[in-house]
């Protein structure tokens, strides 16, 4: 018996959102309101340890297709959702969420919010801010 990827019994995400860095995410989070103009979205689920991003909603990969339309719901206001995991590697956790949430704003059609993917995930956060408590909550 082969035990399958936790994503394999979903579809396959259509959307290729965009990336953004850990600087442009951190001065994003210095200028603008988090819920009205932003949201970091932390896929990490027995690995969201050690940090995470200050203000991130974590909301584990492997529950995430299951509860989408909820998800939507909830979060279709917020003009920019910034999704992460660990590394962010394409067809990871990050951005596969990532995929998942703008394929359903799309078929959805009002367009109101934008996912975008950060560039590294979590170890490129720490990397650059770390160290910067304002930015990053160590746990």
């Amino acid at each position: 018996m082969s035990v399958l990827d936790w994503h394999a019994a979903f579809p396959t995400p259509t959307a290729e959102p965009s990336s953004i860095t850990p600087g442009d995410l951190a001065a994003m989070m210095r200028e603008k309101e988090i819920m009205k103009d932003y949201l970091v979205v932390d896929v990490r689920r027995t690995d969201f340890e050690g940090a995470s991003i200050s203000g991130c909603l974590n909301l584990p990969a492997h529950s995430f297709y299951p509860t989408l339309s909820t998800i939507v719901a909830l979060l279709a206001t917020v003009p920019v959702v910034v999704f992460h995991c660990n590394s962010c590697k394409p067809g990871g956790r990050g951005p596969r969420a990532a995929g998942w949430y703008q394929d359903a704003i799309d078929a959805k059609g009002s367009g109101t919010s934008l996912a975008v993917v950060l560039e590294g995930g979590i170890k490129a956060w720490v990397s650059a801010f770390g160290e910067d408590e304002s930015l990053t909550k160590q746990l």
